[in-house]
């Protein structure tokens, strides 16, 4: 593999230097109303041109042809770089030159790098990436830590970028944007994802990981970066084209991973279960035998049917080793704050926490993420509280020197070890696996198209292929859209788990990929939007997505929960047997229970009780779907589950012209919640 690095890791500027002479003061805490400057009148060019201690800065933006644009008309991010930091990074790279003698093409990077399309103050940054990426077309990461300052005896909040870059002078507002001063170059590594974990190997200590990574080969399936397909190239190019305005259409179709990565310190606290020893004491060989010993141990026992026959080759994806790394990896780059989706306005679990689920690149294998509002909302790793199966899960870290992001991707470390044991396929098949669909297309998050937080929130489109998951022909049009559809005219009441939707348009016929769970019996269901807009589906249920099998009577979405094939009565006029509220109770003796069964008896379910309808002020106090004639749960089928991926396929069967199919999301319930002991939740 061809290795390649623009900026690597750099020696650390004191702040010191920036905040006595170079500059008047340090900002407190990057969001306070006091730190915002605004310059009248003055474009970020203007700006930069009127302090002298950014003219090196100003320079490359001129030799790279990007000064115009910052004196033009335009709402953009400018990450400026002191006359220092510039100096800085040309004495350790490029010793004796000069901003005049650098290389067009480290002209062209720096510039770029340090430029976004869309203006961020400090209050709108969250730890994680910026949704828009730089314009050298890499994304920023940003954490936000607490630093205590023994001058102030009190802490201030850092905002520091791709890992080494600290805002120290944040939130100088001008006519067409904003201005964040930094104190260093950002690194923009273009190594792929398996070298760039190789070149950090050593200095931060994840040396076994690494060499377990090449040794089951698994380094090769984390190398794609971009489909330069002239075919994909052709559709995006004509689908850009015809659809303009109100619609948008990506430019592309990126690849992207994440993995989740133990430390070598991590490694030297377990112990191998054969040789008595730690698992890494920094012996190359013998420490990759441990770790293979350790993974044998666990998959063993998980799949004993492969026990002993893939021992000598670490490349055999049922091999233990090979299993125990691909559990650790993810095919979408997701940074730390979005691993798991949540917020005030679209579901509110009561209680805190927010769950995702997904497909790692380990066969037949899901996990859970869950984020614990008891423990400062951390991200762990296969948690599990309920006292019949309890898992103390496995922390991700974040903060400084905890994630490091490039070119397609990004690894996390992770606290303690990771692997898929017979407590975690328990955990999951006792629970309800609740999926979002767009969750479930990785392109999305890999494109920056998941939650995208453009303002006016216009849709976007996709040609045929774009996505591994989902399949539909030349007939149907795709689109993903997100809450309020074309705020603030349109959709300003739309329910949707985690805020958005797919949509499926034409003469549709979609069938989708749905993660393989653990062997049992399941409900399936899916949770949608039902109004006169909608159309009328069959449903098929197979294995092998070209030869389905239908399941039910079509599916008509325009039926809302009050018509009488759905059954429904609001809960706010029922008797609540389940929480012991009688005041409720206006319909006699009809109780939440009975009418929730009623409704099972017809093929549909209420939604969730976690889920909010979301209106223009944000939430609609008290207006929860389960309230909500416009959303409902349908139950597809009931199958016993092989332990492999299955298929859903939605055939139009409605004649009019016009009509939708919507997908809000996929429930997997086993048998033992929705027939337990317990009734299942209405969460």
């Amino acid at each position: 593999m061809k290795k390649n690095i623009l900026f690597t890791a750099m020696t650390a500027l004191m702040l010191l230097l920036f905040c006595q002479g170079l500059f008047v003061s340090c900002y407190d805490d990057g969001v306070n109303q006091k730190n915002y400057n605004t310059f009248v009148g003055q474009t970020i060019a203007d700006y930069l041109e009127s302090n002298k201690n950014y003219s090196e800065f100003t320079q490359i933006l001129e030799r790279a042809g990007m000064k115009g644009l910052m004196a033009s008309y335009g709402s953009y991010t400018c990450l400026a770089l002191t006359n220092t930091a510039i100096d800085t990074y040309i004495s350790t790279y490029y010793n004796g030159s000069t901003v005049a003698t650098l290389p067009d093409s480290v002209i062209n990077a720096i510039a770029k790098s340090h430029l976004i399309d869309k203006r961020y103050l400090t209050s709108e940054m969250s730890t994680g990436y910026l949704a828009t990426p730089n314009m050298y077309d890499r994304k920023v990461q940003v954490n936000i830590e607490k630093e205590f300052k023994s001058t102030l005896k009190d802490s201030t909040t850092v905002f520091l970028l791709n890992s080494s870059s600290r805002i120290i002078i944040p939130n100088d507002t001008v006519s067409n944007g904003v201005v964040h001063t930094i104190d260093r170059v950002l690194e923009q590594s273009n190594f792929a994802l398996p070298d760039y974990m190789a070149s950090l190997a050593d200095s931060i200590g994840i040396s076994l990981f690494v060499n377990a990574l090449k040794a089951t080969k698994l380094e090769e399936s984390i190398l794609p970066i971009e489909d330069k397909s002239a075919t994909m190239a052709a559709l995006l190019t004509q689908l850009a084209g015809k659809y303009q305005g109100d619609y948008k259409v990506p430019k592309s179709r990126k690849f992207g991973f994440t993995v989740f990565v133990e430390s070598d310190q991590v490694f030297a606290s377990i112990q191998d279960p054969k040789g008595g020893k730690p698992i890494f004491t920094n012996d190359r060989k013998a420490d990759l035998k441990s770790l293979f010993n350790y993974a044998k141990s666990i998959y063993d026992e998980v799949y004993p049917e492969d026990k002993d026959q893939y021992d000598a080759d670490y490349t055999n994806p049922k091999n233990p080793l090979n299993r125990f790394i691909a559990y650790h990896i993810l095919k979408r780059n997701v940074s730390y704050s979005g691993l798991v989706t949540s917020g005030p306005w679209w579901s509110v679990n009561e209680g805190g926490d927010f769950n995702e689920y997904y497909e790692t690149m380990c066969a037949n294998t899901l996990l859970r993420l869950q984020m614990v509002s008891s423990k400062s909302n951390a991200i762990y790793l296969n948690r599990c509280d309920r006292s019949n199966n309890q898992l103390e899960g496995v922390p991700v870290l974040h903060g400084t020197g905890s994630s490091y992001s490039t070119l397609n991707g990004n690894f996390q470390l992770i606290s303690r070890p990771l692997a898929y044991t017979p407590k975690v396929e328990n955990m999951l098949k006792t629970e309800r696996i609740r999926i979002d669909v767009s969750s479930l297309l990785s392109e999305l998050t890999n494109n920056s198209i998941r939650q995208d937080n453009d303002l006016n929130l216009a849709g976007w489109y996709f040609p045929t292929g774009y996505f591994e998951s989902v399949n539909y022909d030349n007939n149907c049009q795709a689109s993903y859209v997100r809450w309020p559809y074309k705020a603030p005219s349109g959709w300003d009441d739309l329910a949707a788990f985690q805020s958005d939707l797919m949509f499926f348009s034409g003469d549709y016929d979609v069938t989708l990929r749905i993660p393989a769970v653990p062997a049992g019996q399941y409900e399936i269901r899916i949770g949608y939007n039902c109004n006169s807009l909608m159309s009328i589906s069959q449903i098929y249920f197979g294995y092998n997505r070209k030869n389905m099998q239908p399941v039910g009577i079509p599916l008509d979405m325009n039926l809302i929960g009050s018509n009488p094939k759905v059954g429904m009565m609001m809960d706010n006029g029922l008797f609540d047997d389940i929480n012991g509220n009688v005041e409720n109770n206006t319909t006699g003796f009809v109780t939440l229970t009975e009418n929730d069964k009623a409704m099972r008896n017809l093929g549909y379910m209420k939604g969730p009780n976690a889920l909010y309808r979301v209106g223009k002020d944000r939430v609609t106090p008290g207006v929860k779907v389960v309230n909500n004639w416009w959303y409902l749960r349908r139950i597809i089928t009931t199958q016993t589950l092989d332990n492999k991926p299955f298929y859903l396929r939605f055939r139009k069967v409605d004649e009019r012209t016009g009509r939708i199919l919507n997908l809000d999301f996929i429930e997997i319930c086993p048998k033992s919640v929705y027939n337990g002991s317990e009734p299942e939740s209405r969460n």
